[in-house]
């Protein structure tokens, strides 16, 4: 009798109905809900010193960051640009600089310290917080809407 109720149950699953039902339900389950309320206000602009008035030269590598950096026609996709070197040659001074010399072209600029996981972890907090993500709040708690905590 179970194998014979069980046969019934395959049988009516794989109804052209069923199967029609099943997919239209995953589909709405699984489709890609538009977020139309923006949370920040651009551009947002995240830099930890000031600009340093006596700033001068370095403009090969400024013209280097500029150009790949700028925004090229039709393209929108996210461009970043490292700057590395050994200690104390200035790539803080060159990236601050150019940040505050060209932000126009820019919806957000952020500076993320990697010094140690503790501030990775805050500066992309404060990321979240600048950007009013819902969730992110000022203890270094990031919520996600599964109800997932991250810290």
């Amino acid at each position: 009798m179970d194998s014979t109720v069980r046969h019934l149950n395959e049988i009516s699953n794989y109804s052209k109905f069923n199967l029609e039902r099943a997919v239209k339900n995953l589909s709405v389950r699984y489709a890609p809900v538009p977020d139309t309320d923006e949370h920040a206000n651009f551009p947002c602009v995240k830099l930890p010193f000031q600009q340093n008035e006596k700033f001068y030269g370095r403009e090969a590598e400024m013209k280097k960051i500029h150009d790949h950096l700028s925004p090229k026609e039709g393209m929108s996709e996210l461009r970043t640009y490292t700057v590395h070197g050994k200690r104390g040659v200035g790539k803080t001074e060159i990236a601050l600089q150019y940040a505050y010399k060209n932000p126009s072209g820019f919806d957000a600029i952020f500076w993320i310290q990697c010094e140690t996981s503790v501030s990775l972890r805050q500066s992309f907090t404060d990321i979240a917080i600048s950007l009013n993500l819902p969730g992110a709040d000022r203890n270094g708690m990031f919520t996600i809407s599964l109800g997932t905590t991250w810290r």
